[in-house]
């Protein structure tokens, strides 16, 4: 495992048209999941219970994980510069925030769909390779003026074809299958190509999945090293957008994950999926729980951009629950569209994202 260095401040530090506002006309959008990582180490750092279990970590790593997260929270250091650049960070139910996912299973496809939809869909209820039935917000700016032919997904899953549908949204899908770590520097490698390339492409979609991976590995040690690999090249991505006229200033970044895990003790972290999820297919897992495992409903998301404002923690309290199911309507308001138009009935926008 290659444990990647603290990124240095000044690589955290992001353009002031990053912080700008731009006119509504031109706006463009990158969306980044990272699939099945848990708030708590978004949050907390390393888990000590973890990093201390050699089931867990193997104790040739552990202390290299131990000298190279031991001052908190630093796992992913480009997404908790946000907050400080105008963005925001949410999730810490430590601090009382609560975003989760409303789909019953708490596992990759429904997760996947409810986050591209705005709405859980209960009739999907595993991850077989079944074109989606549902429309997703970039199938639907694909059809639309402006936005036709400039909506690009790639992935490190060959699910995403299906979930997003790609023969009938018309939305150009690089899904890989999974195996070969770690699978999301060559997808990663191939989004910024494109984004260098496509100047006409304004949505961008970046779906990673080796933290999933690691996890149901049961390898902390490398389900970390995952996470901090993946904050460095969403700081890259980042940083090449705004290295580039077209997308300086204009660009809202959203940041997120499918699923959480089990939080109960032990190894029920690297399992995920509700008891209705295991209920119907027990022989997937592991760990044999038939309660599934609580807490893998439970996600954060951050995001920086014109798109998006920081809202004053106390006006954020006492709330409600926000859910996953809002982050489609948020990432159309980024973009300046009108979520209603694309479905009344989906959840309405994370309070984070301005209206246009």
């Amino acid at each position: 495992m290659m444990i990647r260095s603290l990124m240095a401040a000044a690589l955290l530090l992001l353009p002031l048209a990053a912080r700008a506002e731009a006119p509504a006309e031109g706006q463009r959008l990158i969306l980044v999941t990272m699939d099945g990582t848990r708030w708590q180490d978004v949050f907390r750092g390393p888990d000590k219970a973890l990093v201390a279990d050699p089931k867990f970590t193997h104790p040739d790593w552990k202390e290299t994980v131990e000298k190279a997260w031991s001052t908190g929270p630093s796992v992913m250091p480009f997404v908790h510069s946000l907050p400080a650049q105008g963005g925001v960070l949410y999730g810490n139910r430590d601090a009382g925030e609560c975003i989760a996912v409303t789909n019953p299973m708490w596992f990759s496809y429904p997760g996947y769909n409810e986050l591209l939809t705005g709405r859980p869909d209960p009739a999907i209820t595993t991850n077989d390779k079944n074109p989606n039935r549902n429309v997703t917000f970039l199938e639907w700016l694909n059809h639309r003026s402006g936005f036709a032919g400039q909506v690009r997904v790639y992935g490190t899953w060959d699910v995403f074809p299906y979930i997003i549908n790609d023969k009938r949204s018309g939305v150009p899908v690089n899904g890989e299958a999974p195996g070969a770590h770690p699978t999301e520097t060559r997808t990663m490698r191939m989004a910024q190509d494109a984004l260098r390339s496509a100047s006409g492409m304004r949505v961008l979609y970046v779906a990673l999945g080796d933290t999933d991976e690691f996890a149901h590995e049961g390898d902390y040690a490398q389900y970390l090293s995952s996470m901090n690999r993946d904050d460095d090249l969403i700081a890259e991505l980042w940083r090449t957008a705004q290295a580039d006229p077209a997308w300086r200033g204009r660009t809202t970044l959203i940041v997120t994950t499918d699923h959480g895990r089990g939080g109960k003790p032990g190894g029920a972290w690297t399992e995920h999926g509700s008891a209705a999820a295991f209920k119907l297919a027990p022989s997937e897992y592991t760990i044999q729980d038939p309660e599934g495992f609580p807490g893998s409903d439970q996600i954060w998301m951050a995001a920086i951009g014109p798109g998006v404002h920081a809202v004053p923690q106390i006006s954020l309290k006492p709330a409600a629950c926000f859910t996953q199911s809002q982050i489609a309507a948020s990432a159309l308001t980024a973009l300046g569209e009108d979520w209603k138009a694309f479905d009344p009935g989906a959840a309405a926008p994370l309070p984070f994202f301005a209206g246009r």
